[in-house]
């Protein structure tokens, strides 16, 4: 017997998470970005630009994650760009390279998303051809055609529950659920303990999947 789509979506929201406590790949810090990063201090803007490469799509996932929309994500990574680099000496190595980087990303994004008072009241964002909407990807769906109109009517509800969910849940949620950061590293980007992040994570797939259920529950009575 076949697996209901939403039951199907909630149970994936209910575990996809898990594997954020094994280190993301390159979390740590290797020789070649050590000797990056003492090139750049010194003044040398190819090395920087290697680092960027390096890190240009968790930088823009970080950003979008706190705005929502690619357009403001692609402008807050790019101030933050600038901003790293103009602060470059001072980074002393007490974190590593990427974690200081992606700290002065979600800074500049909270900036954006207050001066211009997101707050995350969109249920959806635009975006291009060759962007995959990770809320889709969040409810593990790949439907075959028949199935279609309810994994959209299934998508946009995720999307209605996410948010729903206070700006502090949000946060947490998403950014576990871009696959970019662990668990330790969303500790040092939201200023929390590792406990905590854990706990706003369960918490917002709690309330998620309990709000799938009870909006799936409701319609069957209208049936």
């Amino acid at each position: 017997m076949s697996i209901p789509p939403v039951t199907a979506a909630v149970a994936d929201i209910l575990t996809f998470v898990d594997s954020n406590e094994q280190p993301c790949p390159g979390s740590r810090e290797e020789p070649r970005v050590r000797a990056l990063v003492q090139a750049a201090r010194g003044g040398n803007r190819d090395a920087f630009g290697e680092l960027i490469a390096l890190y240009e799509r968790v930088v823009f996932r970080t950003a979008l994650a706190a705005l929502g929309a690619p357009e403001d994500a692609e402008d807050a990574a790019q101030d933050a760009l600038v901003t790293a680099w103009q602060k470059l000496e001072r980074f002393r190595g007490e974190a590593t390279f990427r974690t200081w980087l992606l700290t002065i990303v979600w800074r500049k994004a909270l900036d954006r998303r207050r001066v211009r008072r997101l707050w995350w009241s969109r249920t959806a964002w635009p975006r291009g051809d060759d962007e995959r909407d990770p809320l889709e990807e969040l409810a593990g769906l790949h439907p075959d055609p028949e199935q279609d109109a309810v994994s959209h009517d299934l998508a946009r509800r995720i999307r209605i529950e996410i948010a729903r969910l206070s700006p502090k849940l949000k946060d947490a949620f998403l950014l576990a659920s871009s696959g970019e950061h662990t668990y330790a590293e969303i500790a040092v980007l939201l200023r929390i303990p590792l406990g905590t992040v854990k706990w706003r994570v369960v918490e917002a797939r709690r309330l998620i999947a309990k709000r799938l259920r009870a909006g799936k529950a409701v319609s069957l009575r209208h049936v």
